[in-house]
Parts: C-alpha cells; sequence; structure tokens
C-alpha cells in the first residue's frame, strides 16, 4: 500500500476527517501519528472543525456501599459516534474514582472514597481514548472546589484551579494554578482573600476564558484564568417574600452563560436567564412553562402537600444544537422520576428525536429523582492530548 508522501497534502486530507477516524488513523503509521500529534495540526484542526458543540454529558449518582460512582453518559442527537465510555476503569485508584468537573474534552477526576483530604489523589483524563494523568496533590488541609480551565482552539495546553481554604486565616481562600506547560507543581495566584458570601466552589463553570462560581448572595465570583484576577458579577435579585435563592441551574452553552432559579406558587413556570457579554446584567432569554408537561406525565405530580412542592422535576442541563445551516435551537434536559425529556425552549415543545438514555432507570428512580445539575458534566469531544 503506497500513502502521499508529501506532508502538505497528507495534513489537507487528515485536517478534513471527523475527529473518530483521525484518531484511528494514528494507528496505520508512524508518519501519520506524528503529523496528527503535532501541536500545530491540532490546533489547526481545532480551528477548522468545531467541536465545541457538547457531544453528550456524564451523570454522577454516588452510591452510599459502592467504591465507585454510577456514571451514565447520555450523547445529545447526532453525536452518537462521539460518546465516550461511561466507565473511568481505566483509572487505576483502591478508592475508586469519581468526576470533579469538565471543560473541553477532558475530566478532572478525584478518589471517591477518602477519610482525609491528604489521601486523595486528583487525575486529568479524557474518556475517549482513555488517557489519564495523576496530578500532584494541593498542598492544603481543605479543597473547597477544584476545576479545570482547557480552551483547545487558544492553546493545546490546561490550567487547574484549586481553591484551598487558608490553613490561618478564618473565611478566607487562596488560589492554587497546575499548568501543564509548567509542569508538575502547584503555586500560589495572589494574595488570600476574603469569603463573606457563599459561592458553589465546587460546581465552577468556564466561559469567555473565566471560571465562574455561582453565589447565593448579591454577587458570583469569577477568576480570569489569563491575567489570574478574581472579579464579582451581580446576581439577580431574590424576590420579594423569599429568604434564600433558589438556584435550578447554572452553565455554559454554546458560547453563553445561562442561570435558572425557580421560586414559587407555580415552579413549573420560570425564566432562563443568560448573563450579559460585559458582565453588568443578567436578562432574560427564554420563558419556560412545564404545566402542559403534568397532564403527560402524572408521575411528577405529589398530592398533598405544599404549591411549591407539588411538582417533581430538575433541570439538568442546557444544550444548543444545529438545526439548519445558521440556526440553533436551545434544549432543556429534564429530570423527572424514571425518564429524561428533552424540551425545546424555542416554542416550548417536547423533541421526538433526542438520544435518550442507553438503559432504563430503575424502579427506585420511578420514585424521585437521583440527578441534579451539579450531578451533570457536559463533555465535548475535541483533539487533545494529555
Amino acid at each position: 500500500m503506497k500513502y502521499c508522501e508529501d506532508p502538505d497534502v497528507m495534513i489537507e486530507i487528515l485536517r478534513r476527517l471527523p475527529l473518530k477516524s483521525l484518531l484511528r488513523s494514528r494507528c496505520v503509521c508512524k508518519w501519520w501519528n506524528h503529523l496528527i500529534s503535532e501541536p500545530l495540526f491540532i490546533s489547526n484542526y481545532t480551528l477548522c472543525n468545531s467541536q465545541h458543540q457538547v457531544s453528550g454529558f456524564y451523570m454522577q449518582k454516588f452510591l452510599f456501599l459502592s467504591m465507585n460512582p454510577e456514571l451514565r453518559f447520555i450523547p445529545c442527537t447526532g453525536q452518537i459516534d462521539a460518546a465516550p465510555s461511561p466507565s473511568l476503569s481505566f483509572i487505576v485508584d483502591e478508592n475508586g474514582v469519581c468526576i470533579n468537573h469538565s471543560c473541553n474534552g477532558l475530566l478532572l477526576c478525584s478518589s471517591f472514597r477518602c477519610c482525609l483530604e491528604e489521601e486523595r489523589k486528583y487525575y486529568i483524563c479524557k474518556p475517549t481514548t482513555r488517557q489519564y494523568k495523576p496530578l500532584p496533590r494541593p498542598a492544603c488541609n481543605t479543597v473547597n472546589g477544584i476545576s479545570i480551565a482547557f480552551d483547545p482552539k487558544r492553546s493545546p495546553h490546561y490550567k487547574v484551579i484549586c481553591i484551598c481554604g487558608h490553613d490561618l486565616l478564618a473565611k478566607h481562600c487562596q488560589i492554587k494554578i497546575y499548568n501543564s506547560y509548567e509542569g508538575c507543581f502547584w503555586r500560589d495566584s495572589g494574595n488570600p482573600f476574603v469569603v463573606l458570601d457563599e459561592f458553589l466552589f465546587n460546581r465552577g463553570v468556564f466561559w469567555k476564558g473565566a471560571l465562574h462560581w455561582v453565589g447565593k448572595g448579591k454577587f458570583s465570583l469569577g477568576f480570569d484564568v489569563e491575567r489570574e484576577l478574581l472579579f464579582t458579577t451581580p446576581m439577580p435579585p431574590i424576590p420579594e417574600g423569599w429568604a434564600e435563592r433558589r438556584l435550578g441551574y447554572f452553565g455554559e452553552s454554546g458560547g453563553h452563560l445561562y442561570l435558572i432559579e425557580i421560586y414559587g406558587p407555580q415552579t413549573t413556570v420560570f425564566d432562563v436567564m443568560e448573563m450579559s457579554g460585559d458582565y453588568s446584567s443578567w436578562f432574560v432569554k427564554y420563558h419556560a412553562d412545564l404545566s402542559g408537561l403534568a397532564a403527560q406525565y402524572p408521575s411528577m405530580i405529589r398530592y398533598n402537600v405544599q404549591d411549591i412542592h407539588r411538582f417533581v422535576f430538575s433541570v439538568l442541563h442546557l444544550v444548543h444544537r444545529n438545526v439548519g445551516q445558521n440556526e440553533e435551537e436551545a434544549i432543556l434536559v429534564l429530570h423527572i422520576p424514571g425518564k429524561l425529556i428533552p424540551y425545546n425552549l424555542r416554542d416550548n415543545t417536547l423533541i421526538d428525536d433526542f438520544d435518550s438514555s442507553p438503559h432504563p432507570m430503575s424502579m427506585e428512580e420511578n420514585l424521585g429523582l437521583s440527578y441534579r445539575w451539579e450531578s451533570v458534566h457536559p463533555f465535548s469531544n475535541t483533539l487533545c492530548y494529555i
């Protein structure tokens, strides 16, 4: 068998392959593997092949007596070939492994069953190629949250951001950074900072080159990964008569940052808010009305309870997909007892052609909700190497 010997021609051919075919092509010969593994090829392939649409999402459920959490991967429509195996068994850890965070094709995982933080191990992994790399342990006693920041369109390197509790100063945190380009060590970023509000540091969202942590008070917190600067962004005011914020979802989709808060008395009616590009405010992007779902799915209704608890559902994720050459639609993935439901936010209808779970939910899951947005990790199948 004779191959093209011109590297420029071969690169152009490889650049046009779908990602799954491209990864298989690495096994054809050493020369192809070398071409595909070059940082310049990876960068150009990423720019020419937009893989930032979510391929699907991991759903993680913690089980009391199990060494590992239960993982499921739900592929989005048209992305079944890009779906990785839901198992992380290729990571060898005597305490089991769970997912902490995901970002553009990489997963940040850690030991699952650990009594002490000093026993916990951290890993970066790419499930589609079953590659993983152990990370050094952050030098701190308390990890409030740990997230990965990775943008393959800008760099083949990733950073891991760890929010550590300060050992000496109460209500203070210290940011530590691991940079895959710099090597195998953690370094402090800036000085310790005061944390007066409650932020969900265990659920960072990467958007516009920054990690964002939603707050339960007046502000959310952001961290510009490149400039290593902290900043605050406003949160919508809590409605009158409510003592605390009721978060229903916080995440990125299609290059936008979204927030859902669900108050009563009618919890099936709520707004999907989007953050403005200049961080000045949240505005209503979509209005959802799930009232019609109850008639179709009576399992989501509870009786003899307060109105605020009557409808049983949770928002898992917001997904964008192409429906035309220059048109997208936003899909809200809902979880009701025993079922996942895709809901079109553009016209407030259910979607029939959305790929569902590869295996049915158990009877226990039919009685309640097993997943919330905090346990969902979106995954994009990108070309990258650890």
